[in-house]
């Protein structure tokens, strides 16, 4: 549908997105990237993360975004992460995108984990408001957590035991693995 070849300017990409609401397209260096659609168990864990998190911080000036919430990250990136929470009150007015995200989710599926881990990393790190990235796996217990330490440090926690707390000190709250995959069939402990 997208010319490879083609560099879309940003003001190109939100009238593309504009004119097709049924479908979500990232934005990468010129390039417009289709988003396709994700496994139950993904579906599951990422609004189990965005209820537990909405709850948490019901009385707190952050919101909880899902996956039909663009965050630009700059000029040339924009992605749709399955889970974004910003404090920001700028954010709320925002019309089509997110600007200031705290926390970023990501849940994991094979065919997006390559991208996740390394681009999205990469671009999540260097957005100056992103406080913590949490890459979630969507086939067994496995959470890694990021946590930014400074500037351009970063902390880097794993948890696979489902007792295991994943503090999100950034928004003063945490998630218990057990509770993230409660109820959801992971492929590779079957």
């Amino acid at each position: 549908m997208f010319d490879p070849q083609h560099f879309y300017s940003l003001d190109e990409y939100w009238h593309i997105a504009a004119n097709l609401p049924d479908q979500k397209y990232e934005y990468v260096d010129g390039d417009i990237r289709m988003m396709t659609g994700g496994s139950p168990a993904h579906a599951q864990i990422a609004a189990r993360i965005a209820g537990l998190l909405d709850r948490a911080l019901y009385a707190t000036s952050c919101n909880v975004y899902g996956s039909d919430v663009a965050v630009e990250f700059s000029q040339k990136r924009i992605y749709y992460p399955d889970v974004s929470i910003s404090c920001d009150l700028e954010d709320r007015k925002r019309k089509k995108s997110i600007e200031a995200p705290a926390v970023i989710v990501e849940v994991h599926s094979p065919s997006t984990e390559k991208i996740d881990r390394g681009e999205k990393l990469l671009a999540y790190q260097q957005h100056p408001t992103v406080q913590e990235i949490v890459f979630v796996d969507s086939r067994k217990h496995f959470v890694e957590h990021h946590h930014r330490s400074g500037i351009s440090k970063w902390e880097h926690f794993l948890y696979a035991d489902e007792d295991d707390v994943v503090e999100l000190t950034s928004i003063d709250t945490t998630l218990l693995v057990r509770d993230i995959y409660h109820k959801v069939y992971l492929e590779l402990e079957d």
